[in-house]
């Protein structure tokens, strides 16, 4: 039964309890490598084969969080039965020097002795770690959890020598030792969760999209640009939003299912329901809870601690691009973003005015009305000066295009002149550019580290140094914008 399929059947995870492994068999080593830093896709692309499309919708962004467990003989003991009854859904506690340190949920398996090999190379006896879990995002515990009280409720040998599998109603029986993380483990939906942070938002943003991108929850990318959208509204009074679309006819509308599946954002805690505890929910995590009745769009929105950090434009604009990363190919980005007030997130340069020659679609002629126009004055004399500096060699390739009249380039702005980047018309925001990177550069395909190294935003790789020039003087703080835009931390 797939995941999806076993949690509209009321499928109850079980608990995975996840032996990391000492130096001897360089656990610590293997921990940093394939589930902190991750394991990039395109570097395995060739051991993975027909698991490529399926880890590519995992992680749009195109690095895996990967843990194998090398094979055994036996077939009842508990490493043999964790490997056979495990399943995409259930959930994972990391132990390591007699403690819980960190946990996932499981997301995907598969078994591959090639690209074992390939990410962690084989033990001293010649075994590779070849049953593979693909992990969603992984919660590392503020304060390690003593394994001893939780190995004895379950009535398991203390120290922890093997994997073992916990079935359900095992895993109900220690939710009381679990801290509560929005998402895993015994948060129920019940606790008061303390104030989100930055970073506590990326981290519980990105964990709830890994796991909705089985298909399950295809309305959490939508919903969640249409609340940012309404958020933009009252930080930028002049969003053209699509203010009176609810949020079911535009699930209607993009094909993103309907409210029911919000509930992992309610749960999460980045969405709040104001009539929530009048439903009639299961709350237990991921435990098939469902509501009697689905949640009215009219009283649902972003909870007041994510409302006010997506005020600052450098968290809309990174929220996004993870979400619209994760929108499938059939749907219109640029319109949906549009229809939600972010016209212009999807750009580099934004929006500098509305779309006054847009066609209707009728065949009739278009409606004419009186309309003023705030345009933005650019300063050529700016434009001409990065030109001049770099000769117009494209800062990023090196290259300088010959026309019948001349040389050609073409003046970048690092933070647009448009809503919402509203960056400043100076030397200190612009790029000398061919017209390629220029356009890469508006859409997001890369950015410029604080290295001024030029990097693949699907990636990190690197692509080239910016070719700089003493007179040029470029605004880290613009570059940063630029990144945050492309979806990036930093």
């Amino acid at each position: 039964m797939r995941d999806r399929e076993r949690r509209d059947a009321g499928y109850r995870p079980q608990l995975v309890l996840q032996l990391r492994g000492g130096a001897r068999v360089r656990g610590p080593e293997h921990y940093q490598h394939s589930i902190i830093r991750g394991v990039r896709l395109a570097e395995i692309a060739a051991e993975l084969g027909p698991e490529l499309p399926a880890l590519q919708r995992l992680y749009p962004d195109g690095v895996a969080r990967l843990w194998g467990s090398t094979p055994t003989q036996q077939v009842n003991n508990p490493k043999a039965r964790a490997l056979r009854e495990r399943n995409a859904g259930d959930h994972v506690l990391f132990y390591a020097d007699k403690v819980f340190y960190a946990r996932a949920r499981i997301l995907h398996l598969f078994r591959s002795q090639a690209v074992a090999k390939r990410v962690w190379q084989t033990d001293d006896e010649g075994q590779t770690w070849e049953h593979i879990m693909a992990l969603g995002a992984i919660e590392q515990l503020a304060h390690a959890l003593p394994a001893e009280p939780v190995l004895r409720q379950l009535g398991l040998p203390f120290p922890l020598r093997s994997l073992t599998l916990v079935d359900a109603d095992g895993y109900d029986s220690i939710l009381p030792f679990l801290p509560n993380v929005p998402g895993i483990g015994s948060s129920h939906g019940r606790t008061a969760r303390k104030r989100m942070g930055r970073k506590q938002f990326f981290r519980v943003l990105r964990q709830v999209l890994d796991e909705s991108s089985d298909g399950s929850a295809p309305g959490i990318p939508l919903a969640m640009l249409w609340a940012i959208g309404r958020t933009a509204a009252a930080a930028e009074p002049s969003s053209h939003a699509d203010t009176l679309t609810s949020l079911e006819a535009f699930l209607a509308r993009h094909g993103g299912a309907d409210k029911q599946s919000l509930l992992p954002l309610i749960d999460s805690g980045l969405w709040e329901h104001k009539q929530a505890q009048e439903w009639e929910i299961d709350r237990s995590g991921f435990h098939g809870g469902r509501a009697s009745s689905a949640p009215d769009a009219a009283t649902s929105d972003l909870s007041a601690d994510v409302a006010g950090l997506l005020a600052d434009v450098d968290m809309r604009g990174r929220a996004v691009a993870m979400l619209s990363r994760t929108l499938t190919s059939n749907v219109d980005r640029a319109a949906v973003l549009a229809q939600v007030g972010l016209a212009g997130y999807d750009s580099a340069a934004g929006t500098l005015e509305p779309n006054l020659f847009a066609p209707t679609g009728s065949g009739n002629p278009a409606e004419r009305q009186l309309v003023t126009i705030d345009r933005i004055v650019r300063s050529s004399r700016h434009a001409k000066a990065v030109k001049q500096l770099h000769g117009h060699r494209c800062q990023i390739c090196g290259v300088r295009l010959e026309t019948r009249d001349g040389y050609y380039s073409e003046a970048a702005h690092i933070r647009g002149l448009g809503k919402p980047h509203d960056g400043t018309d100076d030397l200190s925001n612009l790029l000398c550019l061919c017209p390629n990177h220029h356009t890469q550069f508006d859409f997001f395909a890369l950015y410029i580290d604080e290295k001024f190294t030029v990097r693949r935003t699907s990636d990190d790789s690197r692509i080239s140094e910016l070719r700089r020039h003493p007179q040029h003087h470029i605004d880290q703080a613009h570059l940063r914008h630029h990144r945050r835009f492309c979806g990036l931390p930093k």
